[in-house]
């Protein structure tokens, strides 16, 4: 057995059942998320020479996860109206499309800056796991997040004269 195999078998194969809850707190449907977190370890296994490099493999997989139920929920619901969004205040599903909107948003944000939003509120990383896992250091973090905030407002802003 390699070296590769073994870190996987010790690292990756263990986080399945905090996989499986992350999933299923998204999705709702344990068989959709069986087929998030399979799909997603044969991303992983199929990327083992590279995650030697990942710093933390629990918030990488959650990460993936995560990603793979956006995924998921946006070819679910490819549209969410604004309106709709703004009008559900009072409902359970307005949670759902609030998400769906912030989603929507975050992805036209440039890609570092979309990352450390990520990373900071749909993983709940602090400042400096956020600089490991950028390999930037923390001052970039706050530049790049002050930067992303301000963007999110703007586009924000736009929506509202729409």
């Amino acid at each position: 057995m390699n070296s590769e195999t073994k870190q996987f078998e010790s690292d990756y194969l263990p986080l399945q059942p905090a996989m499986q809850r992350m999933a299923e707190s998204l999705l709702h449907d344990e068989q959709d998320a069986a087929d998030v977190v399979q799909d997603c370890f044969v991303t992983l296994w199929n990327d083992r020479r590279k995650l030697q490099y990942v710093a933390n493999p629990e918030a990488w997989c959650i990460m993936l996860v995560k990603r793979r139920c956006v995924d998921m929920l946006r070819r679910r619901h490819p549209t969410v109206d604004i309106d709709t969004v703004m009008n559900l205040a009072d409902e359970p599903a307005a949670d759902d499309s609030r998400l769906y909107l912030a989603l929507r948003l975050i992805d036209r944000l440039p890609e570092r800056q979309a990352q450390a939003v990520r990373l900071r509120h749909f993983d709940d990383a602090d400042t400096q796991t956020i600089a490991r896992t950028m390999n930037i250091n923390e001052g970039n973090v706050y530049t790049i997040l002050s930067r992303a905030y301000s963007s999110l407002k703007q586009m924000i802003l736009d929506y509202e004269k729409e």
